[in-house]
């Protein structure tokens, strides 16, 4: 890899890694060290990725995703990183912003689930392609997302439920 080619990768990809980096880590200082060294990574051995295994976008953020459960292992070496016995308690709406709660409510998933939301609704990702980067199967990717979805439905019926009727308009 040139110097341009790495520098355009930077320019390229640099803030989708850090948008996926903070959410999973809730933390900004913590997301550019994540971002640094995926793409220190990426310069100490360019030929890990294969652009026949898929597009280099999708290497990083695997990347990325390895460093932060890495992370999440060291700072919680006694967490378990499954989603199967997840279950969030709801979220006091009182006082906080709407954009607040959900991030707040995005950051009490599991890490497993997190990612899964994370790469679905704010990447835009397909479902093949988050199987692809985060090396599991298409039934757990859809799995995990499903659970993720369903656990903050739970956590976010006190706000739907401040704003009006449970389904009904926001008023």
């Amino acid at each position: 890899m040139t110097d341009r080619e790495f520098r355009e990768a930077y320019g390229q990809h640099k803030d989708v890694l850090y948008r996926f980096a903070w959410r999973m880590t809730n933390s900004p200082a913590a997301a550019e060290d994540l971002v640094h060294d995926c793409f220190l990574a990426l310069l100490r051995n360019p030929a890990a990725y294969d652009s026949q295994r898929g597009t280099l976008r999708c290497f990083l953020i695997g990347v990325t995703r390895n460093l932060a459960l890495k992370r999440f292992r060291a700072e919680r070496p006694f967490d378990e990183l499954e989603e199967s016995c997840a279950a969030c308690e709801p979220i006091d709406p009182d006082g906080r912003e709407r954009a607040v709660i959900v991030a707040l409510a995005v950051a009490a998933l599991p890490p497993l689930q997190r990612e899964a939301l994370i790469l679905a609704e704010y990447e835009e990702l397909p479902l093949e392609e988050i199987a692809r980067i985060v090396g599991a199967e298409l039934a757990a990717v859809k799995s995990r997302l499903h659970r993720a979805r369903e656990s903050l439905r739970r956590m976010l019926t006190p706000l739907l439920e401040t704003k009006g009727t449970a389904y009904g308009p926001h008023r």
